[in-house]
C-alpha cells in the first residue's frame, strides 16, 4: 500500500533528502524552539513506518512542492 502526501511549498533541495531524517536537523535555520519544531517529526515517522515493515521517501513534485511517499506492506 502506498500513500502520497504533497504540498505546494518550495520543496527541499535534493541533497537534503536524507539529512531531514536526522534527529534535530532543521532545514529552515530561522526556526527555533519559540517558533516551533524540534526536528524530530520525520525521524519519528521513519522509525514508526520502518518498524511496521514499510519505508518513506521524499521527492520534489514536478510542479513544485514536496511529495512524501509512504509504503507499507499489506497485512492479510
Amino acid at each position: 500500500m502506498v500513500f502520497t502526501v504533497s504540498d505546494r511549498g518550495a520543496g527541499i533541495p535534493a541533497h537534503a533528502f536524507e539529512q531531514v531524517f536526522a534527529p534535530f536537523f532543521r532545514l529552515e535555520q530561522s526556526r527555533n524552539r519559540s517558533t516551533g519544531g524540534m526536528g524530530l517529526g520525520l525521524t519519528s515517522a521513519r522509525a514508526v513506518i520502518r518498524a511496521h515493515g514499510g519505508d518513506i521517501a521524499l521527492r520534489n513534485g514536478q510542479c513544485g512542492g514536496l511529495e512524501v511517499c509512504v509504503t507499507l506492506p499489506l497485512v492479510s
